[in-house]
């Protein structure tokens, strides 16, 4: 069954609301998201938050950027894709110790907070660098 979203996409200076789909392929989540003119970009995967990535991955090169997913601060543990598909992800702090804060991987972000999958990435590693030192 799908579900449709409205997901706060920033692309220049001005901000939108765009229909995100989402629906299932057996376990798989299929991704599809509508800019205002009637243009698709579609991606799957085995749970919400690697789905968006693999979408966030065909968009990035064309600057839009949306949703919780897509702050550099943001990641999904292995626990949050198996038990929970995905559909929170934390919000990762450089040296803090203990559980991070938690949000709705569909939720809105702060334009400061957004960037690209290859930022995400980075920010991730850091922050797994700084909890060695923590712990």
């Amino acid at each position: 069954m799908a579900e449709n979203h409205l997901v706060l996409v920033r692309s220049g200076a001005s901000e939108q609301r765009w229909p995100l789909t989402t629906s299932r392929r057996g376990r798989d989540w299929l991704l599809t998201l509508t800019s205002p003119g009637g243009k698709s970009w579609a991606a799957e995967g085995p749970d919400l938050f690697k789905a968006l990535r693999a979408l966030r991955r065909i968009l990035d090169p064309l600057g839009p950027a949306w949703g919780s997913t897509a702050r550099r601060d943001a990641w999904a543990s292995g626990m949050q894709c198996d038990t929970g598909e995905g559909r929170v992800v934390y919000l990762l702090v450089e040296g803090q110790a203990g559980r991070p804060a938690q949000v709705s991987t569909l939720g809105p972000a702060p334009v400061s907070h957004v960037g690209t999958v290859d930022d995400q990435d980075q920010q991730h590693e850091q922050w797994l660098r700084s909890r060695r030192t923590v712990n």
